[in-house]
């Protein structure tokens, strides 16, 4: 096997491994989607990328892709490592008005939130969406005393620190060592490793969440399966990942942000995502929508475009790529949701009671 090489160098021949049936149902028969991927989000991870979408059930993957040994290649810079919204002054007024939000909608206390800001969310519809599910994770106070959340792949802990507001016993896990230290520093209990490497106790949380980790692991369903063994009897999981069937994806082709490679290993759309949780072992799945991020996904898809140097194809694509197609994108999205940019779902653990705020 070769190397694969780019601008920005060439991945270990080694350290390549060939995906030749789908990760997820294990079909052979596939179509190619995009040759000569780079990773043009970060800029970090050498090598060019191919993308396959299986026939069969609809996932897409990466063939070859990083083996596990190597892949910590691909996240030299990466978003993980930093512990706060950004420096300008609009990025900080803009975390102080979702801060006095969330005071407000979900009884926190954060400390820095703008004095009304309150009110200034409340004219904003999609943008108090956007707080409920970036931030809150569609999540309410635990039903119960004591009651466990998992956040797997937490990251710089932030959301760990509004669980822990809302009353919920909660615990992180990531592989990455300086979001750990971003995590640990701001006070979460995080530990470092993954959930193949450490013992965690099954049937032990009553909530687990995966946001944006799905795409990232080399064996999907035994990912999710490790999740369901960690819930109690009717406990949730709430998860996100990109959706490959968007309209963002529809619009950029090979210049869509959600792609990422060679980070993003595994894409799903609605479907292949229904039967890896149905395979599982998950029931009980709802897909809900995430507000707000339609422009986020532009500007980043944009700048991709502008970066690789790709074109979007004229026509309707073309006026949709421009900023303003944003707003169009994202009110479009509202009204189909299987074309948004983030699948979005909570599924649960059979048996028990379920327990729609928990």
């Amino acid at each position: 096997m070769t190397a694969q090489r780019d601008e920005f160098g060439e991945w270990p021949a080694a350290g390549l491994e060939r995906v030749i049936a789908c990760p997820l149902c294990g079909s052979g028969a596939r179509a190619t989607v995009h040759q000569g991927l780079q990773d043009h989000a970060f800029k970090s991870a050498p090598g060019t990328w191919t993308l396959h979408q299986c026939k069969d059930c609809g996932c897409g993957y990466l063939d070859p892709r990083p083996d596990a040994i190597t892949i910590g290649l691909a996240y030299k810079r990466y978003y993980t490592h930093e512990s706060g919204p950004g420096d300008s002054a609009f990025a900080r007024l803009r975390l102080r008005i979702g801060d006095a939000y969330l005071n407000d909608r979900y009884g926190t206390s954060y400390p820095n939130a703008f004095p009304g800001g309150h009110h200034v969310a409340k004219l904003l519809p999609r943008s108090r969406g956007y707080l409920d599910v970036s931030y809150a994770r569609h999540l309410g106070p635990p039903a119960e005393d004591n009651a466990r959340l998992l956040d797997v792949g937490c990251g710089n802990g932030a959301f760990l620190q509004f669980a822990a507001h809302l009353g919920w016993d909660a615990e992180g896990i990531d592989n990455d060592a300086a979001a750990v230290a971003v995590a640990r520093a701001a006070g979460c209990n995080v530990v470092l490793g993954s959930l193949d490497e450490l013992p965690f106790r099954k049937e032990h949380y009553r909530h687990v969440t995966l946001s944006h980790v799905i795409e990232h692991v080399h064996d999907p369903l035994k990912l999710l399966r490790q999740c369901l063994e960690l819930l109690v009897p009717g406990g949730r999981l709430w998860l996100e990942t990109p959706n490959l069937e968007s309209l963002g994806h529809d619009v950029f082709g090979s210049a869509w942000r959600g792609l990422e490679p060679p980070r993003h290993l595994v894409l799903f759309d609605r479907r292949s995502l229904t039967l890896a949780l149905v395979g599982a072992g998950f029931s009980g799945i709802e897909f809900r929508v995430h507000p707000g991020i339609t422009a986020f996904m532009w500007e980043q898809s944009r700048m991709i475009t502008r970066a690789s140097r790709e074109s979007v194809q004229a026509g309707p694509r073309k006026l949709l790529a421009t900023l303003p197609g944003a707003f169009i994108a994202e009110f479009y999205s509202a009204l189909r949701a299987e074309k948004s940019e983030f699948l979005t779902c909570i599924a649960f653990r059979p048996g028990g009671k379920e327990q729609a705020g928990a």
